[in-house]
């Protein structure tokens, strides 16, 4: 079977030859291939590039790639690039003070047919009509995986033509950066850790793989996640519907709604096995030490004795921080729980954006000391 790669592999993998090759991101739905793009947008490499949003394939049509133009008076035609593309008269191969872009087609395996073959000339040879993009121009592509079932095709002949590099789901650690980094809800980080089912891919239950068993259906082996021979599942846990239910959270646990709307509409977001889960943590954060008390009385205020409670603390903390204030109390309410849970604490926050803010407070500088860890910030 195909091994796939971790995101920040695939990034890499552009960044270092996206310039020279169209590389093509397959992989289950869900995980966080058009973030690629994101991500790439934000790398010190393409600060320069004009940047064009995710382009989704399935939404093309005629006039979508480009128009002609008719020259009268030396009749002839001319293919002219839709503006979405970044490439015209003035922005182009040869042209001085031309910018490169940075493009990605998403979902081009969905596309009909004559969309690919619009598409083709730019994705082998970054040409529009008469029109190549400048210079260093970087053009990558998302698509599923055939056997998705989802429609996802590319003939044979055109793969060889580009590099089709298979991505993984991230695991919790690479999840919980991120959902760190982008305020996800602490109640979805810790459902995860103890639901770690959710970072597995239907792969793993197929005929070699690492969770295959003869005996047993994905469906009874994992419920929560994607399964494409299960023509009745309608929804499920993946990176991309656990994140979109940290709003549904957010708006429960600020009272602003009640337990069954809150509920179903973590169903028709996530899936009712991920939603059991994702319930019973919300209401068990619901009964520890407010962030309120902790943030007033650091010192004093009773630690849960509970370890899982404590790894939801010490999630929250990082996700609830925004003054220096906040971050000495916080740091100081966790010292008092121990070296296992300030080990954790320092190794969410190093990759944190919020490392910064903690950094210039001596109750960090303390407790990196205690626990003999050093990080360059």
């Amino acid at each position: 079977m195909k091994k796939a790669l971790s995101f920040k592999q695939i990034a890499n993998l552009i960044i270092t030859l996206g310039h020279k090759k169209t590389i093509v991101i397959e992989g289950e739905n869900g995980i966080g291939k058009t973030s690629v793009f994101h991500y790439l947008a934000k790398h010190e490499k393409f600060k320069d590039h004009i940047k064009v949003q995710p382009i989704d394939c399935t939404q093309l049509s005629d006039g979508s790639i480009w128009m002609p133009e008719i020259d009268r008076e030396l009749g002839v035609s001319r293919e002219l690039p839709n503006e979405r593309l970044g490439v015209n008269k003035n922005n182009q191969r040869g042209v001085n003070g031309s910018r490169p872009v940075l493009l990605m087609f998403d979902e081009i395996a969905k596309a009909r047919q004559y969309v690919k073959d619009m598409i083709a000339p730019i994705v082998y040879e970054r040409r529009v009509g008469n029109y190549f993009l400048p210079e260093g121009s970087v053009v990558f592509a998302g698509t599923n995986m055939a056997f998705e079932g989802l429609g996802d095709n590319v003939q044979p002949h055109l793969r060889t033509r580009i590099s089709t590099v298979r991505m993984r789901k991230p695991n919790h650690e690479e999840y919980s950066e991120w959902a760190l980094a982008n305020g996800i809800r602490p109640e979805i980080i810790v459902t995860n850790e103890e639901t770690p089912e959710v970072y597995h891919s239907f792969t793993d239950y197929m005929e070699g793989g690492e969770h295959y068993h003869k005996d047993r259906t994905l469906a009874k082996s994992n419920p929560y996640i994607f399964d494409p021979s299960n023509a009745g599942q309608e929804l499920y846990a993946s990176p991309r519907t656990m994140a979109a239910c940290s709003d549904v959270v957010e708006a429960y646990v600020n009272g602003l709604l009640d337990d069954d709307t809150a509920e179903q509409t973590l169903i028709g977001t996530a899936g009712a096995p991920y939603t059991d889960k994702l319930m019973s943590m919300t209401r068990f954060g619901q009964q520890l030490p407010s962030v309120k008390d902790v943030l007033a009385k650091p010192d004093t205020t009773p630690l849960p004795e509970n370890k899982l409670a404590q790894i939801f603390q010490v999630m929250q903390f990082i996700s609830r921080a925004e003054t220096r204030e906040d971050a000495a109390a916080f740091c100081t309410y966790v010292g008092r729980m121990g070296g296992e849970f300030e080990s954790l604490f320092c190794r969410r926050l190093v990759d944190s954006p919020k490392i910064g803010m903690f950094a210039s407070v001596a109750e960090f500088g303390q407790m990196l000391a205690r626990n003999q860890m050093y990080y360059k910030v």
